[in-house]
């Protein structure tokens, strides 16, 4: 198991705050995206993610925020959700 953020009680590790702060900003420029009429770019990008989340197979060295994400995945999909709704929002 992973090391606590701070060694406090907090359950959350820095490698699901890290997923999630990935799944954020996928998300917030995906909704930004689809928010000026970019759709095609913005389901792009948003499927490449959960793809990548979901544990897409491909051949070569797997980058350290791939790994990150395909440790947490829900907490990188739960961020991508609310992260699309703020970029939308924001629009």
């Amino acid at each position: 198991m992973a090391k606590s953020v701070l060694e406090s009680k907090n359950s959350l590790t820095y490698t699901e705050i890290h997923a999630a702060i990935l799944g954020a900003v996928v998300g917030v420029l995906a909704g930004y995206a689809h928010g000026i009429g970019r759709t095609d770019v913005a389901v792009g990008f948003a499927a490449a993610f959960v793809a990548v989340a979901l544990g897409l197979k491909y051949t070569g060295k797997i980058p350290a925020a791939q790994q990150t994400v395909r440790r947490e995945p829900w907490y990188a999909l739960a961020a991508l959700l609310a992260g699309g709704a703020v970029g939308l929002a924001v629009v």
